[in-house]
């Protein structure tokens, strides 16, 4: 009986005193675990690549590409994804970089990247939410082409922010006519462009021989254009994240 009338009377004193009882909040959820990635694009090993292996391999088309930790992409809320191009750069240049980009758009039905290519003054690999391409002199080690970072979320897979560096330091060219096969003694802009393109997706890079033909391998050389236009395994890896 005690017990009772305490109990009424505590619930008397909260009711004539102004106190309110709050419920307790849910949980707040737990914080997006981000991490960096790190694609190196080296020079073609040995022979230069239009020599070839000596028995190719014919690639399988479901085999034909890797998609980095399982399926990392660009939320569709994020899309078209916009990118600037640091303001160093020539016209010409800047053109066969969104070239590039556009090769990507062109086959999947999704707009993955914003036709409104801005500049900025920014080069380098800096997590500042500005997705931005840039020739830097930083890159001391002559094997290396070009580096694209980018940073996701662990827990949902999602990508927020992609950096792109040229190695200023090598010699930059563009094919007139990637057709004639006639090798110039440079890198091809576009041709290294269309595959850095590829990781901001994420696609990974392939070393197999029989991928050597595919935008997505890893190696390119002086005067090489083939990864202009994308192969069967390429376009596979991009339609299985994006959608055809």
């Amino acid at each position: 009986m005690k017990r009772l009338v305490l109990a009424l009377f505590l619930v008397a004193l909260v009711a004539t005193s102004g106190f309110s009882i709050a419920l307790a909040k849910p949980a707040a959820p737990p914080p997006k675990d981000i991490e960096k990635a790190v694609f190196i694009h080296y020079k073609a090993p040995g022979k230069p690549w239009w020599a070839g292996p000596k028995e190719p391999k014919e690639p399988k088309e479901d085999e034909g590409y890797k998609l980095f930790r399982g399926g990392v992409k660009w939320a569709e809320e994020d899309l078209p994804v916009s990118y600037a191009i640091n303001e160093n750069v020539d016209k010409r240049a800047r053109r066969e970089i969104i070239a590039a980009f556009e090769e990507w758009d062109a086959n999947t039905g999704k707009e993955l990247y914003d036709g409104e290519v801005g500049t900025n003054g920014i080069a380098g690999a800096i997590r500042d939410d500005t997705n931005t391409i840039a020739w830097v002199n930083t890159i001391t080690n002559s094997n290396i082409i070009a580096i694209t970072t980018f940073w996701y979320y662990v827990n949902t897979k999602e990508l927020i922010e992609f950096d792109i560096e040229f190695n200023s330091n090598l010699p930059w060219g563009i094919d007139p006519n990637p057709e004639d096969q006639v090798f110039i003694e440079a890198y091809d802009i576009r041709n290294i462009a269309t595959h850095e393109a590829g990781h901001t997706l994420v696609l990974d890079d392939l070393y197999q021989n029989q991928y050597a033909q595919m935008t997505m391998y890893g190696y390119s050389a002086l005067g090489e254009v083939k990864k202009i236009s994308l192969e069967l395994g390429d376009i596979a890896g991009l339609q299985k994240l994006y959608g055809s």
